[in-house]
């Protein structure tokens, strides 16, 4: 430092509990370059309030400070940020080294925070560390020095960056008097060789007598200034057996080394790095591991939610692509199209414009590129039906044999007879429980095959009308009371149920399956079915609309999981808060060796991110588990049922697995905002107090 540090009618006053409390009261000093300052005084005189200004971590009510050419009384944050990290080293009573960390990485966290590299701050923390005598140490932990070498630590780390401006409050006050007189000899050494201002807040005389001057101060003044003896330290004694003089390259004055680092201070560019930021909350979530995996437990729950319904979303939709692939994309599907229903008589069936009677069906099948056409006729939904055979009537549902299965896999095989197809036009296939109901002791589903039975329709107003029927099948399936029924069933019961006997003339089939020669030639057979008064549509526009919906499940199954996610969150921001309140000083400490509100931030976001990145990584591997556990219970399920050939359900693709994991870190940094910036936002002063 160049230029003297300035105070010209200082003061600071503070609102405590509707009270104006003055600390300093226009407090006019000068300290030239290189003086060693001691600040005497009683509790409450304004020492440390002194000391936190000129270390820019208070901001003056009034007056000026200036500081090697920085105007610190009107100095932004940023600025008096840049002012801590580049140009002072605090020294403080209770030591405040950061307690996760070794000796070494203590001393080497304010290069840490100008962004030096791993490895160069770490050579030049041992190389410091081995000069206070140290050198055996540099592993060991706070808890696992003594206080002599816990100061000793923080000499160091105030001395790392080549600060210009030490600022030492009470730094023997938890130190016997041997260790405090060691300490003290240090620090007076450094200052003599190197010309670093060092101011000291003492209560001690003895500590106050190694300064070149005294300046007492009492509520808030400066009541007198004292030149001290500034004794010399003994040097046999301060470095532990190590040589205290420094070399030839420490022959400069003063004020030629101090210029030295004002040059290194200006090369520090940057700040604190992310892969440092990466580090130090890796380091702080191993403080409380049990509670950090509990926290991470509830994000690891929601992403197991996730994981699991969506992957069976997407194997269920890639299962069906699967078998409408299998069934035939070139297959189109033909509708009459309806007349508007009647306003007046709600009730009353829509008329087709233009009927599919029999000839238009014989029309189709002649088209070019057309390879077959099934006709369907659908009973209506209220039809009341009851199935006789022998001395046994049973009530049934009919359901449409004619219509294209869509099965899971392979086509199953009839356990009896055959099965309803586009050329069969007449028969009865029972469902496995009907026919089961039908059988006498001893027989089998063949001997049901060729049989007579009497299908009863009853009218909603009571009218009946019997139709026969013959038994062609015996098939699997789920349901005590459902049959299919061929064509011409459905047509005489359709004609006798609308009073209306040349009901396919009039009426029409409901719907038409057209297969064509292969997907190309859709479009154009679309064409000329369309232009007979007709409505087409694809499998694959099915195919399309399938997938929306399939989507939309995906989606709301995913929900569930982000419900879950959400609740998690709130156990994320709870620890983040929690981990505030502990490491509130350590807070205090890193924005005094000049960590900035942002990175302060960074570092519980990142911390918060990572807690929820732990929970999304091992939620996608239990996720995934389970969805293969449920899985493969459906398949043994389905198996004994006598349904074979289904593919996997549960499906992870590479999108959710990095989507879950992106989700789950989201999370954790939606959780740890407001946390972190609350600790951004820690008064340092404030911070270095608590308890």
């Amino acid at each position: 430092m160049t230029d003297p540090i300035k105070l010209t009618n200082l003061a600071r006053h503070f609102e405590r509990g509707g009270m104006d409390v003055q600390a300093l009261r226009g407090v006019d000093l000068s300290v030239e370059p290189g003086e060693f300052v001691a600040l005497v005084g009683p509790s409450g005189s304004g020492k440390s309030t002194l000391l936190n200004l000129l270390g820019g971590l208070d901001r003056a009510t009034a007056g000026e400070l200036w500081l090697n050419g920085t105007a610190l009384h009107s100095a932004t944050e940023a600025d008096r940020t840049l002012h801590r990290r580049r140009r002072i080293g605090f020294i403080f009573q209770s030591f405040n080294l950061l307690p996760r960390l070794t000796a070494l990485e203590n001393v080497a966290v304010p290069l840490m925070l100008s962004g030096v590299s791993l490895a160069e701050r770490e050579a030049r923390a041992k190389a410091l560390l081995e000069k206070v005598g140290l050198g055996h140490r540099l592993d060991h932990y706070p808890t696992e020095l003594s206080g002599g070498e816990q100061q000793r630590t923080a000499v160091a780390r105030a001395l790392i960056h080549n600060p210009s401006l030490i600022l030492a409050d009470e730094p023997t006050g938890n130190l016997d008097s041997k260790t405090g007189e060691e300490v003290m000899a240090l620090l007076k050494e450094l200052n003599r060789e190197q010309g670093i201002i060092l101011i000291v807040v003492t209560h001690d005389e003895e500590v106050a007598a190694y300064a070149d001057r005294i300046v007492k101060l009492r509520d808030g003044n400066i009541v007198e200034e004292l030149v001290g003896s500034g004794r010399s330290p003994d040097r046999a004694g301060m470095w532990h057996g190590e040589d205290a003089g420094h070399s030839a390259e420490n022959a400069d004055s003063p004020n030629q080394k101090n210029q030295g680092n004002q040059v290194n201070l200006r090369s520090i560019k940057g700040g604190l790095q992310f892969s440092d930021i990466i580090r130090q909350a890796l380091s702080n979530l191993r403080r409380r591991p049990v509670r950090n995996v509990l926290t991470a437990g509830g994000v690891l729950i929601g992403i197991v939610t996730l994981v699991a319904m969506v992957s069976f979303g997407v194997g269920v939709q890639r299962e069906v692509q699967r078998n409408f692939e299998s069934i035939g994309l070139e297959n189109l599907f033909v509708r009459p199209i309806y007349d508007e229903p009647d306003v007046f008589d709600p009730f009353a069936e829509p008329a087709p414009q233009t009927p599919i009677t029999p000839e238009m069906v014989a029309q189709i099948e002649q088209l070019p590129d057309v390879v077959g056409v099934t006709p369907e006729l659908q009973l209506p939904f209220s039809i009341d039906i009851a199935l006789t055979y022998g001395d046994t009537s049973l009530p049934i549902r009919v359901t449409d044999g004619n219509e294209p299965e869509f099965n899971f896999g392979n086509e199953p095989e009839p356990l009896a007879g055959s099965f309803l197809d586009s050329r069969a036009t007449a028969g009865t296939v029972l469902v496995k429980g009907v026919a089961d109901s039908l059988l006498a002791e001893g027989e089998s589903y063949d001997s049901l095959i060729g049989e007579e039975v009497v299908l009863t329709v009853q009218l909603p107003r009571g009218e009946m009308e019997t139709f026969t029927s013959e038994i062609v099948g015996v098939r699997d399936g789920f349901g005590g009371s459902i049959i299919e029924l061929g064509l011409a069933e459905r047509e005489a019961i359709l004609a006798w149920w609308f009073n209306e006997p040349n009901f396919l003339q009039t009426e029409g089939y409901d719907s038409l399956t057209v297969q064509t020669t292969d997907l190309g030639a859709i479009t154009a057979v679309s064409t000329q079915i369309e232009e007979l008064g007709l409505q087409t549509q694809s499998l694959e526009a099915i195919l399309n609309v399938a997938n929306q919906v399939l989507g939309l499940m995906q989606a709301l199954l995913g929900s569930v999981g982000g419900l879950a996610l959400l609740v998690a969150a709130l156990g994320v921001a709870n620890t983040m808060m929690m981990a505030i309140y502990e490491r509130t000083r350590e807070i205090g400490v890193l924005k005094a060796l000049g960590a900035s509100a942002g990175e302060i931030r960074a570092l519980f976001t990142v911390e918060a991110a990572m807690l929820g990145l732990l929970g999304g990584f091992f939620g996608l591997i239990f996720g995934t588990l389970l969805g293969r556990l449920v899985d493969w219970i459906g398949h043994r399920f389905l198996i004994a049922e006598g349904v074979t050939g289904i593919g996997q359900l549960s499906v992870v693709p590479w999108w959710l697995a990095l989507g879950s994991l992106a989700f789950a870190a989201f999370i954790g940094v939606v959780a740890g905002l407001y946390p972190a910036a609350r600790a951004a936002r820690l008064d340092p002063v404030a911070a270095l107090r608590h308890e």
